[in-house]
């Protein structure tokens, strides 16, 4: 379990940060947009003001709005992923992820106060914890998933303030590799959900766990995140942005889901994870020469927001989704670090962490020794 000092050296991402970041409105994301079809009407007031500051994102929208739901796999399979969603939403309402916090409060030192909230999330389910500053760059500047009007929600296009908050603690949950093999049909839908379903789980059981210490703590999980939870996640060690932007792990790969716990309780920071992702990602392009919508860029990183980074196309990406009817995941299951976590696999990840031309040779015996990604037959449960 992770339990060092604070963090000296800076991320290995924060080299580059190059300019100012602006907080994104969530609103503006792929997911958040459609949502603008699912629960409010042609003449909503939601949807108008929207498309007014936004004209640029609407034929786009139309189009995804007519296109096949995901786990549109088949009629008798669809609930086995419908009903982990559905719960996720449940959990997802204000009442569950924040909470007014216990008037009697708990002192601790930061290290012991970490070694103790790491160990329940731990014990709730979490397979990495890391903790980590709160950077407000990486809050949502305000609400875009809100499941329309639902009154447990916050209302669409309020803002988020955190600003109590100074403090992040990142969860990762693996995802299966069994179902994640299927990809991209419909068994790594069921690997998404899973993971995300035990994510918002632990979540809002930590938070919970930090408001009886007497701390304010809000979770962030799939049905209400008011973080983005790459960038906090590297913050608080857990990994590196990849290529295919999603948070690579040393332990996992790209096979992870996250959670986060925002908070005002002092904590030890974990130190950032410097594994060889940028150079090892700059060498291979194995996830974007397989990326079925030519999301994933084959070039050099690009200035985006004040950093420096591969851009994911998130526009071709959940278009496919949409196309194929599930969200995909070949990136994931193709990616060199997604592995089982076999003790040879342990050293090979250890000799690919460090920078140097050995990389390349290493992803070009990936390429002879794994070739194509070939989709597995799902488990018998799945299909008629």
């Amino acid at each position: 379990m992770r339990n060092k000092p604070t963090a000296k050296k800076p991320p290995t991402y924060q080299n580059d940060i190059i300019g100012s970041i602006k907080r994104i409105d969530e609103r503006t994301i792929v997911f958040a947009r459609q949502d603008l079809f699912r629960y409010f009407g042609k003449e909503s007031a939601q949807r108008a003001q929207y498309y007014d500051e936004h004209p640029e994102n609407q034929a786009y929208d139309e189009k995804i709005s007519k296109k096949k739901p995901l786990g549109n796999y088949n009629k008798k399979d669809s609930p086995m992923f419908a009903a982990q969603f559905l719960l996720m939403d449940r959990v997802g309402a204000e009442s569950f992820v924040d909470g007014v916090p216990n008037k009697i409060r708990s002192h601790f030192s930061e290290t012991k106060a970490a070694e103790k909230v790491k160990s329940m999330a731990k014990l709730y389910g979490a397979d990495l914890v890391g903790i980590g500053l709160l950077k407000k760059e990486w809050v949502y500047s305000n609400v875009g998933c809100c499941l329309g009007n639902n009154p447990a929600y916050k209302s669409w296009g309020e803002p988020i303030d955190l600003k109590n908050h100074s403090h992040a603690v990142t969860m990762g949950f693996k995802m299966s590799r069994e179902l994640l093999s299927g990809a991209p049909y419909f068994s790594t839908l069921l690997a998404s959900s899973q993971a995300y379903a035990k994510s918002a789980w632990t979540a809002v059981q930590l938070a919970a766990y930090i408001r009886q210490m007497g701390y304010e703590a809000r979770a962030h999980h799939f049905s209400n995140y008011q973080v983005l939870a790459v960038p906090v996640a590297v913050d608080c060690g857990l990994g590196e942005l990849s290529r295919a932007g999603y948070l690579i792990t040393k332990e996992f790969g790209l096979g992870v889901r996250l959670s986060i716990v925002t908070t005002d309780m002092p904590l030890a920071q974990d130190p950032p994870a410097d594994i060889g992702v940028q150079s090892f990602c700059a060498q291979c392009k194995i996830c974007a020469d397989q990326c079925p919508s030519g999301a994933i860029p084959k070039g050099e990183k690009i200035l985006h927001n004040g950093v420096m980074k591969w851009k994911l196309d998130e526009e071709k990406c959940y278009a496919y989704w949409h196309v194929n009817g599930t969200d995909c995941g070949i990136c994931m299951t193709v990616c060199p670090w997604t592995k089982p976590t076999t003790k040879i696999h342990r050293i090979i990840a250890d000799i690919a962490s460090i920078e140097g031309i050995h990389q390349k040779w290493m992803v070009e015996a990936e390429k002879l020794v794994y070739g194509l990604h070939n989709p597995k037959t799902p488990p018998d449960f799945i299909g008629d």
